[in-house]
């Protein structure tokens, strides 16, 4: 038998992802005033690399739900453009993992502010009660999630 406030999880769910593409998404589309000139998947890449500080090719392609040949693909061109940089794991030859470089990381911080600058425009056109609902609603989400 279902549970039905799992069911109902798995509504709101659906009904999530399609509005986070449609209103939050576009942030990674954006266009960079910098040489670099990333695609949204590469920033997304360069997030998650600047978070994990070491991360493999495999736990990233999951984080971004991308193939290893993609990923790939994706990875080389972040290296060629000097953003990214593969090292061999000290504790396992076998591993590589994946940093960002001093150029990738001020990319980072770059992309943070003006992602922060559209974050701020578009939730000031919630009420501060609404703002301050839509953070506690999340951070139980986060927090549910991490422990699934």
């Amino acid at each position: 038998m279902q549970n039905p406030k799992i069911k109902e999880i798995e509504h709101l769910f659906m009904e999530f992802m399609p509005l986070y593409h449609k209103k939050l998404s576009p942030i990674f589309r954006e266009n960079d005033d910098d040489e670099f000139r990333c695609h949204k998947n590469q920033k997304r890449a360069i997030m998650i690399i600047h978070r994990t500080k070491g991360i493999i090719l495999s736990e990233l392609g999951r984080y971004l739900d991308m193939r290893k040949g993609s990923l790939t693909s994706l990875i080389d061109a972040l290296v060629e453009n000097g953003l990214v940089e593969r090292r061999e794991d000290v504790h396992d030859r076998r591993k590589t993992l994946l940093y960002l470089t001093e150029a990738g990381e001020e990319y980072y911080r770059q992309m943070m502010a003006r992602t922060s600058k559209t974050y701020q425009k578009l939730f000031s056109k919630l009420s501060e009660e609404e703002i301050e609902e839509c953070l506690h609603g999340l951070q139980h989400v986060v927090a549910a999630l991490k422990k699934i």
